[in-house]
């Protein structure tokens, strides 16, 4: 960071962008900082009073030529913005809240954990792990509080890290954690392998760093089968799930505390523990203590409703991969399944190919993505009934007069919310307020 007066721009003004521009007051208090926002109507944040705010064409001109020493970049501006490539040409460094986390931080005792899915409740899992052994530990990043808002932990900082944070890291942590790889995100990195590539990149930047990957996931057994420093879970060796329990080379590990719901969640489980075991917080193997581990919100979480109806929120969910799975956990029940968001090129096939072979289960698809969902209902699954829903609103009105006792209520969209809110924890919110109005 240059350090005699430098002109730094704040790009993105959700919390990451505040965290930072707070962050560059007390850490830079001589640069001449700058908000920065797209939107045409951006007010400046009541929190940063004071600070010049430039929006819409104009602050896209600015950084386009080169007017910053430096650009902190919120993490859903895509990486591949030309306002990027024309700001570097003329001298603009480029650089993100994560990267100043860890100027500011050293990377010892500080477990990165991404993933498609799964990197939430791997995180918390591990972050529990550490507090019932009485470890000071912080849970940063992607799924709670910005990194640059808060100080590492003393014992361990657990960082969780979307492809967006990933995507321009310049720093390796000491530990990595791989859950998964699935297509997601594509249309801010480009293209898929671009958004698997900004994943990886989390075990390539430092060569120290120790690598954890899901060996049950084929595109990671692909990409890191040559990479140094990898130990696998889920495997033939250490924590795995195994028929829908933990287990450590294939002895039964025993679990005190919530154990999380569903198969791929013990296979977090399983990812978490491999960490804990590796870095001390485990004393036993086969003895495991989650503390106060309890459900998340909006993954998986249960609404227990009149005659035995059982009412799922899983708005987090918004992938294919991660709605199948939520349906696996109900077998021999009626499923309602509320489906459809964003679009980002998700291939639907495998979905409804799954829902036409479970056959007790009717879809009600949202936009944008519901008339895709359709059309790949209509080919491959054509005993699965479904129809078209405006909102959440009317697909709970229609589910409530077709609902019977003992039913499923799944919201598992396979899909972002972004066509009509503002993240899942909105959409999540909504589906129980209808919910509990309607029964």
């Amino acid at each position: 960071m240059p350090q005699d007066n430098p002109k730094i721009g704040v790009w993105g003004l959700g919390r990451d962008g505040e965290a930072a521009a707070r962050h560059l007051l007390t850490a830079n208090p001589q640069a001449e900082l700058t908000l920065l926002s797209d939107n045409e109507h951006e007010k400046a944040p009541a929190s940063l009073p004071g600070i010049a705010l430039v929006t819409g064409d104009a602050a896209r001109a600015a950084i386009s030529e080169g007017a910053f020493d430096v650009i902190v970049k919120s993490p859903g501006v895509p990486i591949i913005r030309p306002e990027i490539a024309a700001g570097t040409a003329r001298g603009t460094r480029f650089t993100s809240g994560t990267n100043l986390w860890f100027d500011a931080n050293s990377p010892k005792r500080t477990v990165a954990v991404t993933g498609t899915k799964g990197k939430s409740t791997t995180s918390l899992l591990l972050h529990h792990i550490a507090l019932a052994k009485e470890a000071k530990s912080q849970l940063l990043g992607n799924g709670g509080v910005p990194a640059l808002a808060q100080k590492p932990g003393e014992d361990l900082t657990v960082l969780e890290l979307s492809s967006y944070q990933c995507a321009d890291l310049a720093h390796g942590p000491d530990y990595a954690v791989f859950t998964n790889l699935f297509p997601e995100h594509v249309p801010w990195h480009g293209s898929v392998e671009e958004y698997y590539e900004a994943k990886l990149r989390l075990a390539a930047i430092g060569p120290e760093t120790c690598t954890f990957a899901n060996a049950r996931d084929a595109r990671l057994k692909e990409r890191l089968a040559a990479h140094p420093n990898v130990v696998w879970f889920n495997g033939e060796q250490g924590y795995a799930e195994t028929n829908g329990a933990l287990t450590y080379d294939g002895t039964p590990v025993r679990i005190t505390g919530t154990v999380p719901r569903g198969d791929h969640n013990i296979g977090n489980l399983a990812g978490a523990a491999s960490v804990a075991l590796a870095i001390g917080l485990i004393d036993d193997p086969l003895v495991i203590d989650l503390g106060t581990f309890g459900d998340l919100p909006h993954r998986l979480e249960v609404i227990e409703l009149p005659q035995g109806i059982t009412a799922i929120d899983d708005s987090i969910s918004t992938i294919p991969e991660a709605t199948m799975a939520a349906i696996a956990l109900f077998p021999d029940r009626r499923i309602h399944a509320i489906l459809g968001g964003s679009d980002r090129g998700q291939d639907y096939s495998a979905l409804a190919e799954r829902l036409g072979e479970r056959g007790n289960a009717h879809a009600y698809l949202l936009p944008i993505t519901g008339e895709r969902i359709a059309t790949d209902l209509a080919s491959k699954a054509g005993n699965v009934p479904s129809q078209q829903c405006a909102n959440l609103d009317e697909a709970i009105a229609s589910i409530k007069s077709a609902v019977m006792p003992g039913d499923v209520i799944l919201l598992s969209p396979a899909a972002p919310s972004h066509s009509q809110y503002a993240n899942f924890e909105e959409r999540g919110r909504h589906f129980q307020s209808l919910i509990k109005a309607a029964f």
